[in-house]
């Protein structure tokens, strides 16, 4: 069927379509994709023809029921005359309100139309008008409205459209008018629904009372979203004044409470000044926020900051406020008397600062008051959502160039934490910003200690890490949902104070969930990446990654939130290569094009986790960054070298001694022309019989089979050390493996060392310096009840940074508390009364004397885990744990657990048979008819005897009475 698209209005970052057809049928187009795309129906624009197959909408409720679902869909052509095909197919109403929607129409206090259900509801949601009289432009209100005169002071229709606002639509002209969908204000639960009456567009009529100084749009064809977003004017850098450094360093001191600037603040800052279009690449936790928020200080007018998050805007506007500098946030948080009262205060010049979401600032009714509020700089945070090669692309980010465009004297800033070569350069395309002026900060959280466990006993590896971090916050990540819900159970069942947050929950317990984490000092969120990039949460502990992150962008942006204070955390990382399958499944599943890249993106995480090395070489590699620091000290593998306190050749001997499977591995790439990639030489050397092996005729070579000892995943681990290592490299497309020069001297004898499963085992615990821990929770308290009489997250009044150097220095005095790190003026006067005279009482009692300020060493102290699974099973049923308990502690289910029994068993391991009897759920009368059966039946086949037990007995029992009988005999299973 053929339409034509008369309409297209806002809906959150999408937009609904209005469409007619060509036999006068009104249509409200529905994306079938709406549920997973938020810029649906985007690509349609007014005027266009297009052919479209669709269905009919089964959630119709009057009176919206011109909906269809749109199934399939392509662009034809532009409409000749659009107002000629209106008025043909869907002859317009002409008068004044009397003729709304069949004058069932009622209109508020303020003036606004709407319908209610007690008054009648009409035939259709949508009609066109032609007014007798010129509606007025009207931003008095949240939304745009258009006035339409009449005896009772007139009525508004509020605007949706994407068309650009015009002060005056002259009588005569062609409307769209619409209903929005039933509705009730959030604070009148109990109140009556109501559809507001909305303007979606307007062709403008040739009629003489036009005396708008604009030029009239072009009659035939609505404007469109490409034509609002032309520039009025060309976008320049206005070069400011050098502002004078010693001005800057007071505002630092003075507002911010911080004594110097970390690495390319000041730079970036002066350029702001300066008014040049910059871009900042700093990893978080560097202080990217304090780029813009100082130089807004400095400014006369209004800073915009774009920011995705609610949350993140709202702590950072608290934080402000704490400063003593006016901010606010346009949000939906905000009840719709507190978002008029923003507004009147921005536009009379009262705030320093604005956040907002880009589809909130993209709004008519924002630009239109952000035009008329002396906007002096843009921010653009995340901006890496800007370009369609990062791990965030969100298309309404390109969209902001329509801001700037509208704002040509505003100086942008764009900010992000993780951006790749390429996602620079696109950036930079994008908002125009020269190379001059792009600054890159070190990638190299040196606050953060990284380390990477095989995933041995999950469950129990996360609970001893948890045991090292008591009254600490921290996120734990899982892939899936269930993961979170499983884990959460059992942390919660051993008295861990643990929070679940996913996207399946509803989203008031979400709410709360983040909101107590955020208000909470010691609380644990584990969670799906559905969590944290809003969390601006400064004392941040730790963050374990409980299953494999997808790429080497997700595991930085999540380690990232960790330690925004500056003070050492912890980051692990739990190794599994079934996480690697899985990934590499659902990358399998992706469209041709983006396979790819997603596996490229993939093994740059594996070359992480198989890291031999400091592990921030491969890390900031991957960004582009030369890591040249030597031993880090702060990740597991350095501390593994600075323990074993010798050369690197001594250092070797220490590790595994992986000559003779590499040997083989070589040797089986030799021997298969080279043309394989990794996964069917794993299945040669294990002595696969799989159809592909068989059809090569690969079970015919010398080395088929020699691989039995080890298990695949051993392999799998294994063979990436050897292409890490040199051994081997990969070929493209194919991944075929190629033997390399290093390869060749393995085949003539040379030693190869490297490490197996299980020696991935340093986790890091590292304290925060000398300071009285026993004052420092006296702090923490008092800030807390601070923080609650203020109803603020208790980082917003001090960070643990700040607490640590009170607990260090013990000042006693304003001028000494003016010293400590992040106490500006502002807090000093309003804290001081608080906090000083709970220090001194506390160094009274303690004979203690305020210190002068001196930095302090840190240090940092290691433990081990992890190991490998099928001992740690053993060890732990020999200690008395139950299969289920083991099975709880792992994550896995019991029927693993007894299978790495078994393995046990046939390793020679001794089994505790009694033990095995307890874990059977069977009675002793039971448990001999299992044992009867396998008498009559023999052992050889389990399904005679589930048979034999009249199916009532379950195979999992059967398999372990079995394993009873061999441990009690002697004999190993077969």
């Amino acid at each position: 069927m053929k339409i034509v698209i008369v309409a297209k209005t806002r809906m959150g970052s999408g937009a609904c379509i209005g469409a007619l057809t060509f036999d006068g049928r009104s249509l409200r187009l529905e994306a079938e994709d709406k549920e997973t795309n938020n810029q649906f129906n985007m690509d349609y624009e007014v005027g266009e023809v297009w052919e479209v197959q669709m269905r009919s909408d089964p959630n119709i409720i009057p009176p919206h029921v011109e909906n269809v679902i749109i199934t399939e869909k392509r662009r034809l052509a532009l409409m000749s005359d659009m107002a000629e095909f209106i008025k043909l197919q869907m002859p317009p109403i002409t008068g004044g309100r009397e003729v709304i929607h069949e004058g069932l129409t009622r209109k508020t206090k303020a003036g606004a139309l709407y319908l209610a259900k007690r008054t009648g509801i009409p035939q259709r949601s949508t009609f066109f008008w032609i007014p007798e009289q010129g509606l007025t432009l009207d931003t008095n209100a949240k939304r745009i409205r258009y006035r339409y005169p009449d005896k009772e002071s007139g009525f508004t229709l509020t605007y949706t459209g994407f068309q650009e606002p015009v002060e005056k639509i002259p009588a005569g002209s062609l409307l769209r008018v619409s209903l929005a969908h039933w509705w009730r204000p959030p604070e009148i639960p109990e109140g009556e629904l109501r559809c507001y009456v909305q303007l979606s567009g307007w062709i403008e009529s040739d009629g003489e009372d036009d005396d708008r100084e604009q030029p009239r749009a072009n009659p035939r064809v609505l404007p469109s979203l490409e034509s609002a977003t032309k520039p009025k004017k060309s976008i320049r850098n206005l070069e400011g004044a050098q502002v004078d450094p010693s001005s800057i360093q007071k505002i630092l001191k003075e507002k911010f409470g911080y004594e110097e600037f970390r690495p390319l603040q000041e730079e970036i800052i002066q350029n702001v000044l300066k008014r040049r279009d910059s871009l900042a690449i700093m990893p978080t936790g560097s202080g990217k926020s304090l780029c813009y928020q100082l130089p807004a200080t400095f400014f006369d007018g209004l800073t915009v900051v774009v920011s995705p998050l609610i949350s993140l805007m709202e702590d950072q506007v608290l934080e402000l406020q704490e400063w003593g500098i006016p901010a606010l946030y346009l949000n939906s948080t905000l009840t719709h008397a507190e978002y008029m009262h923003s507004v009147q205060r921005i536009r009379a010049g009262e705030i320093k600062l604005l956040y907002g979401a880009p589809e909130t600032l993209l709004r008519p009714e924002t630009i239109l008051m952000l035009e008329n509020s002396h906007v002096e700089s843009i921010v653009i945070d995340e901006a890496h959502c800007i370009s369609e090669w990062g791990h965030d692309f969100r298309p309404e980010y390109r969209q902001l160039n329509t801001l700037r465009h509208r704002l040509p004297q505003a100086t942008t800033l764009a900010l992000t934490a993780t951006a790749t070569h390429r996602v620079r350069a696109d950036i930079k395309k994008s908002l125009q910003i020269t190379d001059a002026n792009e600054f890159i900060g070190s990638f190299d959280r040196q606050n953060l200690s990284l380390s990477v466990v095989d995933k041995v006993a999950g469950v129990a590896q996360v609970r001893d890490f948890l045991n090292q971090h008591k009254k600490q916050a921290g996120i734990i990540y899982c892939s899936t949902r269930d993961n979170v819900d499983n884990l959460t159970d059992q942390l919660q069942h051993e008295g861990f104070p643990v929070l679940p947050y996913h996207a399946g929950m509803d989203s008031q317990t979400r709410r709360t969930h983040q909101r107590r984490f955020r208000y909470e000092d010691n609380l644990i969120i584990v969670a799906t990446i559905a969590f944290g990039m809003g969390i601006n949460k400064s004392n941040v502990r730790f963050i374990v990654h409980y299953d494999l992150p997808k790429n080497v962008e997700n595991y930085y942006q999540q380690i990232g939130r960790a330690g925004r204070d500056g003070l050492p955390a912890d980051c692990l990382l739990l190794f599994s290569y079934s996480d690697v399958r899985t990934i590499r499944y659902f990358i399998s599943q992706n469209a041709p094009e983006l396979r790819q890249g997603a596996e490229t993106r993939l093994d740059a995480l594996l070359a992480f986790v198989d890291a031999l090395n400091c592990r921030r070489i491969p890390l900031l590699d991957y960004f582009g960054e030369t890591y040249q620091g030597g031993n880090c000290k702060s990740c597991d593998n350095c501390l593994d070298e600075e323990e074993s306190d010798r050369t690197r050749a001594e250092l070797d001997t220490v590790k595994e001694n992986l000559t003779a499977p590499a040997l083989l591995f070589v040797k089986t790439a030799l021997e298969t022309q080279q043309i394989f990639g990794s996964a069917h030489l794993i299945d040669i050397l294990r002595g696969s019989r799989a159809k592909k092996i068989l059809k090569f005729g690969h079970d015919k070579i010398s080395t088929y089979g020699k691989g039995k000892e080890f298990t695949k995943e051993y392999w799998q681990h294994i063979s990436i050390q050897f292409i890490r290592l040199g051994l081997l490299k990969r070929t493209k497309p194919h991944g075929s493996l190629v033997i390399t020069d290093a390869g060749k001297e393995v085949l003539n004898g040379k030693k190869v060392f490297g490490k197996v499963a299980g020696t991935f085992a340093k986790v890091m615990k590292q304290e925060q310096g000398k300071y009285d821990s026993t004052l420092f929770e006296k702090l923490r308290v008092l800030r807390a009840k601070l923080a609650s009489v203020k109803n603020v997250p208790p980082y917003v009044i001090f960070h643990d940074r700040t607490l640590v150097d009170m607990a260090s220095y013990f000042p006693h005095t304003e001028a000494d508390l003016r010293q400590i790190y992040g106490v500006g003026g502002r807090k000093v006067t309003e804290y001081a009364p608080h906090f000083l005279p709970l220090i001194k009482a506390y160094c009274r009692e303690n004979d203690l004397k305020a210190l002068s300020k001196q930095k302090t060493r840190k240090k940092r102290l290691s433990s081990k885990t992890g190991r490998q699974r099928s001992e740690y099973v053993w060890k732990q049923f020999q200690s008395g744990k139950s299969i289920d308990q083991i099975a709880a502690d792992m994550g896995f289910r019991p029927g693993t657990i007894f299978r790495h029994l078994q393995k046990s068993l046939s390793d020679g391991r001794e089994i505790n048979a009694e033990y095995l009897k307890k874990s059977s759920r069977l009675s002793a009368k039971d448990g001999q008819r299992v044992i009867d059966a396998f008498a009559e039946h023999g052992d050889g086949f389990l399904s005679p005897i589930f048979n034999a037990l009249n199916e009532e007995i379950s195979y999992e029992e059967i398999r372990l009475w079995k394993m009873i009988m061999e441990v009690e005999r002697g004999k190993s299973p077969s």
